[in-house]
């Protein structure tokens, strides 16, 4: 136990290091940031800061000082930010303890990441019979995993979303119901894109309810079930103004990933934004942007969402959109990513994917092991008939469990007579 609190440790030093390095460094990234940045120069540096329009970074950063200032979370038109509360106070909490600027931030999310690393430690030792090794090889190669130590000095949810579902897992494994209902309800309010993990967590605890004929867990399915209805129902624009803007911006989820522009994507082409990537030599002819626009143009004559209206009169095209994302949420990285996140991606999969599903099937009896068929089969499905986060971003909850499955198979595959 000792040493797992050690590696949880050196989680979060090299976690945190890398990941301020990492922002401050990369040139490709849209916020030039600096460690001597402070309060409101800080946050200028946020490109859409203060803006008609500000981007995710900038928006999460004026919930938090929302937060701090009043006590709720809104967004720059005044409207509550219900898109991800959960960090938004998070994010407060770091500020009002470090002041804004990167190093709270970076402390923060590093300090959930050594937690992440010892929740995945604990959960590999509890379903691989306690075995020791277990325990520390899990740490390890959350250790290693620089996927992860990326997103520690980001102004983003993904490593308070990693805390929730570590914790989460190891609620499985000790079959604690209230521990693994908290953890997924928070992480509904943390990520948008997490209810269909809170959805998937309903579901598996209501079968769960009727193959043990109890009622504790139907209970905890129709809770994560009404959270994840309600997480969705609440606008994250909240004010007439603001919902039109969105009824008329064409990035909406559905049609930013369901557009004629993707048409000319082959078979065994990688998922890739259109347009938006830098790195694909793909432009939009005279007749995809003429189909484009034609859809935009039809469907707010219809009051519908345009990426709906395309789907229903291009079938073929949708199910090859539907095939080349399928593989690409469960390959190693996609057509967005640079040669080197490629490379990166590419060996972190290779460490992890095929000897977690591996492990995934040795332990699938398991608690763990039911939860996690819900998981994946969650996340691979809103991936296939949604979209792709373009850096696999939304896929690390399945990276995370399955680092779980893999150390577990590996330690007990090194020894197997201490079971």
């Amino acid at each position: 136990m000792k040493k797992l609190l050690w590696l949880a440790l050196l989680t979060a030093l090299v976690h945190g290091a890398f990941g301020v390095y990492y922002v401050t460094k990369d040139e490709a990234l849209p916020a030039k940031l600096s460690l001597r940045l402070r309060g409101e120069a800080f946050l200028a540096a946020f490109p859409s800061w203060n803006s008609e329009r500000e981007g995710d970074a900038a928006v999460y950063n004026r919930a938090a000082m929302e937060a701090l200032a009043t006590g709720i979370p809104r967004t720059r038109s005044g409207a509550v930010f219900t898109h991800a509360p959960m960090y938004a106070y998070f994010l407060a909490g770091c500020y009002g303890l470090g002041g804004v600027g990167l190093l709270s931030v970076a402390v923060g999310q590093a300090i959930l990441a050594g937690l992440t690393c010892w929740l995945v430690g604990r959960t590999v030792q509890r379903i691989a019979g306690n075995l020791p090794l277990a325990g520390l090889l899990g740490g390890v190669l959350i250790l290693v995993n620089v996927r992860l130590a990326m997103y520690v000095a980001y102004i983003n949810p993904t490593i308070l979303l990693l805390f929730w579902v570590a914790l989460a897992l190891l609620a499985t494994a000790e079959k604690r119901l209230l521990l693994f209902t908290l953890a997924i309800g928070c992480g509904i309010f943390t990520q948008a894109a997490f209810f269909v993990i809170g959805v998937g967590a309903a579901g598996w605890l209501l079968l769960q309810a009727i193959r043990e004929k109890r009622l504790a867990p139907a209970v905890a399915a129709v809770g994560l079930g009404l959270v994840a209805v309600v997480k969705v129902a609440s606008s994250q624009y909240g004010t007439p103004t603001d919902a039109q803007k969105a009824r008329d911006n064409p990035s909406l989820v559905i049609w930013e990933a369901n557009n004629p522009y993707y048409e000319s994507l082959g078979w065994l082409s990688l998922w890739e934004r259109r347009p938006g990537n830098p790195w694909t030599q793909w432009q939009a002819s005279p007749v995809e942007q003429q189909r484009y626009v034609e859809y935009l143009e039809r469907a707010k004559a219809q009051r519908s969402n345009p990426g709906v209206l395309w789907i229903k009169e291009n079938p073929r095209e949708y199910a090859k959109l539907c095939w080349v994302r399928f593989y690409t949420a469960l390959g190693p990285c996609t057509g967005q990513m640079s040669p080197r996140n490629r490379a990166i991606s590419t060996v972190v999969w290779l460490v992890i994917f095929p000897a977690g599903f591996w492990g995934w099937w040795k332990y699938r009896q398991t608690p763990t092991g039911r939860f996690a068929l819900w998981l994946i089969t969650g996340v691979t499905l809103f991936s296939t008939l949604v979209i792709v986060e373009w850096y696999l971003r939304y896929r690390l909850p399945v990276d995370l469990t399955l680092t779980v499955f893999a150390a577990g198979w590996l330690a007990s595959k090194r020894a197997p007579d201490r079971r």
